[in-house]
Order: C-alpha cells, then sequence, then structure tokens
C-alpha cells in the first residue's frame, strides 16, 4: 500500500516522500490523516538539526494529527474502525527513515495507547493541537496560579497563546506580550491583555508595579530568562488577593504587623517562573537572582496522561477557544515552502496545517 510524508532530508531540507506501507502488527492501529499541524519550536529546531531528542536525518516529524483509524490489529480492543482520533506518536514507516515524532504523514501505525479518541463534536482541524494544549496544561498547573493572582507570559509562540488563554480561563489576573504585534493581537481577540514595550519591565510595570507572583516564560529563548525573572515580585501582595484582613489593619502595633506579613505569606506560593518554551541554548541564571526572592524555576516536563485527557475535554469547551491559533491550512505539496515561510518570516503566522484529504 503506498503512502506519503512529509521528511527532513538533512539541516533545513524538507521533502515529501512517496513510501511503500508495512503491514500492522496485532497490537497497533493504521489511521489514514486528515489535518496535522506544524509545533514551530520543535520541529524548526529539528529541521535545524539541533534538537537533541530527534532521530538522525532522514526523519518523518511531526506529532499533531489528527485522523480516522482504518485498521486495527487483531489484539486491539476498544478502538473502532471510522473512530476520529488525536494520535501523540506512531513507528518508522520504512528502514533508514526516522521518527520524530512521524506524525506529518499520510498513513499513521500507532499502538493504542497512543491514540486518543475525539469527543463528539470536536472540530478535527482544531484538535490537532490536543498535544500542544496538553503541554500548555501541565506548564499552567505547575504554575500554581490561584484566582486573582498576577500572572505575566512572555511570548506568544503557540504554546504561550495556549498558556495565556488556560491562565485566563482558569481565573488568573494575566498580561502577555511578545516582540511580534501578530501574536500580540491574536491574544487580545482571544480576550487576553497584552502590552509591549522593548524594555520588558516597563512593559509590565502599569499592569503589576511590583512585579508579577508568576512569570510564564515561553520564548525559547535563552537569552531572554533573565529579564523574565526580573519580572518577579519578591513580597507578597497587601490586598485581598493576600488574606489581608480588616482587623489585622487596625492594630499598627510592631508585632500586629509582622504577623500580618506573616499571615499573607502562609497564602502565597512564592515568585515562580515557569520555564514553558523549548530551550536550544544554554540558560545561565545568575544564582543570587533567585536566591533574593527565593524564587521557584520550574521545568515542566513535555506532558502527562493526565493532561490529554483534560485537553480533549477543553476541545468542546464552550468558554474556552482556539481560534486563530492555526493560521493557514494547506496542501502537503506545499510543505517545503511552508517551513520555509516558518523559519524565514515566523512573525507572519503563529503555525500552519496541513489538509491531507486536498489535492495539490
Amino acid at each position: 500500500m503506498k503512502s506519503e510524508a512529509i521528511v527532513f532530508e538533512g539541516p533545513n531540507q524538507v521533502a515529501i516522500r512517496s513510501l511503500e506501507l508495512p503491514a500492522i502488527g496485532d497490537t497497533e492501529v493504521l489511521i489514514e490523516t486528515h489535518f496535522s499541524t506544524v509545533s514551530p519550536g520543535t520541529e524548526l529546531r529539528t529541521l535545524a538539526g539541533r534538537e537533541q531528542s530527534a532521530d538522525p536525518f532522514p526523519l518523518v516529524p511531526g506529532y499533531s494529527t489528527v485522523g480516522q483509524v482504518v485498521q486495527v490489529g487483531a489484539k486491539v480492543e476498544g478502538l473502532k474502525i471510522g473512530t476520529m482520533a488525536s494520535v501523540r506518536g506512531c513507528r518508522a514507516l520504512g528502514s533508514g527513515l526516522g521518527c520524530s515524532w512521524g506524525g506529518h504523514a499520510r498513513h499513521l501505525i500507532a499502538p493504542p495507547e497512543e491514540v486518543f479518541p475525539l469527543p463528539d463534536g470536536a472540530d478535527p482541524r482544531a484538535a490537532t493541537l490536543t498535544v500542544l494544549l496538553a503541554t500548555a496544561l501541565h506548564g499552567v498547573d505547575l504554575t500554581n496560579a490561584r484566582i486573582g493572582e498576577q500572572v505575566a507570559v512572555v511570548g506568544l509562540g503557540l504554546v504561550g497563546q495556549l498558556c495565556a488563554r488556560l491562565l485566563c480561563h482558569g481565573g488568573a489576573n494575566v498580561v502577555a506580550t511578545d516582540l511580534v504585534s501578530l501574536r500580540r493581537e491574536i491574544a487580545a481577540r482571544a480576550g487576553v491583555k497584552v502590552t509591549f514595550n522593548a524594555d520588558l519591565r516597563q512593559a509590565f510595570a502599569p499592569y503589576f508595579p511590583h512585579g508579577a507572583e508568576a512569570v510564564l516564560d515561553a520564548t525559547g529563548s535563552s537569552r531572554a530568562m533573565k529579564a523574565s525573572l526580573g519580572l518577579l515580585r519578591v513580597n507578597p501582595r497587601q490586598d485581598p488577593c493576600g488574606a489581608n484582613s480588616p482587623a489585622a489593619r487596625m492594630d499598627t502595633s510592631v508585632m500586629a504587623q509582622l504577623a500580618k506579613q506573616a499571615h499573607l505569606q502562609n497564602g502565597w506560593h512564592g515568585p515562580r517562573l515557569i520555564a514553558q518554551g523549548s530551550y536550544a541554548d544554554l540558560i545561565e541564571i545568575n544564582y543570587y537572582d533567585l536566591f533574593n526572592g527565593e524564587v521557584k524555576f520550574i521545568v515542566p516536563r513535555v506532558h502527562e496522561l493526565k493532561d490529554l485527557f483534560r485537553a480533549l475535554d477543553l476541545l468542546t469547551d464552550p468558554d474556552f477557544s482556539l481560534d486563530g491559533l492555526i493560521s493557514e491550512t494547506h496542501a502537503i505539496a506545499d510543505a517545503p515552502a511552508c517551513y520555509q515561510r516558518l523559519r524565514e518570516r515566523p512573525q507572519e503566522l503563529i503555525t500552519l496545517c496541513f489538509d491531507w484529504r486536498r489535492g495539490p
């Protein structure tokens, strides 16, 4: 059976290959792809040869795929032919061809534990963002933001956009920024408060004059980390979100004021920075930048299984929107030009999607 795949042949070399599809095993599932979306950070780093976990070239990239189950192995239970599903990972489609992570192909061969049926009513094209949404959810959980807590999101690429929307959805007081005006506009249309100034502190000063209680850095830029750390506040807020009581305000004695501050600290998680982007270069941090504020520096893993199921639920949540994140949809024949555009003119779009049902 013939199939096709987008292949990274070498650094910054993209091609479409025709493949002879191998037979599936008894414990595998064959998926016919409808849509696959580019994850720009990981895929462009892989294309440049800078992704440490990627297979050697040539390889099939991608992990944001939705398709239909067309065949199931003899020992597979619980998945039916015709099911539309998000696929997180699959195996290589031929010898000598790597798989990192193989999602940009017309057919995928995957174990059933990597195949997640879509909820009724989910938009298959938007559902290609399921894995990335799960990753954003995991980072947002680790932010541990309370309702009304001040959170700065730095970087509004695809994952940063998702994180900002999730934090707003959860009730945090979110302000976000990015150097690219289009990204700020898309976030604003989704209800995220945005700001901009070439000086990062000046950008957030009107909103968080004493600093943010948490910063989520989704830039993927190691050089930006010091500036992001500089956005954090050191002391708890003296307002209801910090549990300031009227009774404590009436007593002006030194001990009463100290007790009030201690009480506020009991309700505060301390300054936190979440390194939510993916960083190819070494991150250099001055120890005292963290020590003086007792900063929690958190590096999330990609996601956990629970995050995927929560992401699937959000696909049909009327109060949560993925609008505007997939800027364009293309035929797979356009893939070489699409990756070139993502590399050379990233300011023009958030990401793009391939429609595998569309002709040249």
